[in-house]
């Protein structure tokens, strides 16, 4: 049995149960990318559990730089031998044997420390892996591409959401840019392979995504505020508090990236928690009292010139996410219960 935390195993069960069509699975070779993030982490416990609880036989593969977080992360899970591990540079050509019959892509830098420090490198992830993985991917046989994508994409514009054929303006001249642009032409490459050498691809844009497993203290939002909150801090805002987040449970991201894979047949989809957007302040203020007997509350700090060239210049609308609620996918978790749920993971886990 898989030795997952117990709130891990009721999200992997929640989604075993959602209808999606797991048999495209049995028996599949499936090449995970950026192994050690959060979602690629959820996405290898999954198609492990489905070999548990419904004997699909499914090869996992997981791609990844460092074997020291390999090992802190998945520790006995890698003496099973339905999963292999293979160390390299998503830039390189794939170091895989043997067939791959799906790919799902889901390493990217995704830090605004790191768009601002290390910009080549960020281009060179989203648009060199990309190429490298599909062109891999090919040659092995490979059925089906999954990329994960984001919703800077959709550049600035007056919606305040944004459906999968909204596009705004990127400005191509600001290092902040390394990101969406890089993301861009990493979707054009997954149409091009689609449509010059018949290779189904799918693209799921996401926002912010949180849940058990991710990165505390990261320079985001998120990380920060909910490390805060499991070290009995006061939660600090590098800001007035007026920026505004769709936040989305990881077992709904889950449910949304296996739909894509397994059920849904257009090209690409918006998956994000389009019903309760809340800001910065608030979330700080809901975390706040969401966990009171913790005695922390919010404060302001300045921002760093760092910390401020990190930041979007303009606003984003947030993903409407009709299509894919149309064909079946729907949020399930709310924000006060995702909150929960994580802070529950990271107080067992001790950190």
């Amino acid at each position: 049995m898989l030795e997952l935390d117990k709130v891990i195993l009721e999200d992997l069960e929640n989604v075993y149960q959602r209808g999606i069509h797991w048999e495209k699975f049995r028996d599949a070779s499936v090449l995970v990318t950026g192994a050690n993030g959060l979602i690629a982490t959820y996405i290898t416990y999954m198609l492990l559990y489905l070999n548990e609880r419904a004997g699909l036989g499914v090869k996992v593969i997981g791609l990844a730089r460092s074997p020291e977080k390999v090992r802190s992360k998945y520790g006995s899970l890698l003496e099973r031998d339905d999963l292999h591990m293979v160390y390299q540079d998503v830039t390189k050509p794939l170091q895989v044997d043997g067939p791959v019959d799906y790919i799902i892509h889901t390493a990217s830098p995704t830090g605004p420390r790191q768009f601002v420090s290390t910009p080549v490198d960020t281009i060179l992830a989203n648009v060199g892996g990309t190429f490298q993985l599909l062109e891999g991917g090919r040659a092995r046989g490979m059925k089906g591409f999954l990329l994960l994508s984001t919703r800077e994409i959709y550049g600035s514009g007056s919606k305040d959401f944004v459906r999968e054929g909204d596009y705004g303006a990127v400005d191509p001249t600001l290092v902040r840019s390394c990101y969406p642009e890089s993301k861009r032409m990493s979707e054009t490459l997954c149409a091009s392979y689609q449509a010059q050498y018949g290779v189904e691809c799918r693209v799921v844009r996401i926002a912010h995504t949180y849940g058990p497993g991710m990165v505390l203290r990261d320079g985001r939002v998120v990380g920060d505020f909910l490390g805060n909150v499991v070290d009995g801090k006061d939660i600090t805002m590098n800001s007035d508090g007026s920026g505004t987040l769709a936040l989305t449970y990881i077992g709904d991201v889950l449910a949304g990236i296996m739909q894509a894979a397994c059920n849904f047949q257009e090209f690409v989809y918006n998956i994000s928690n389009s019903e309760e957007t809340i800001s910065v302040k608030g979330l700080a203020e809901t975390l706040c009292s969401l966990f009171q007997e913790k005695g922390i509350k919010p404060r302001f700090q300045a921002a760093t010139e760092q910390e401020k060239a990190g930041y979007l210049a303009n606003k984003l609308g947030f993903l409407d996410s009709a299509k894919a609620a149309g064909e079946g996918w729907e949020v399930q978790t709310s924000l006060a219960e995702g909150m929960k749920r994580t802070a529950q993971y990271f107080s067992r886990q001790g950190k």
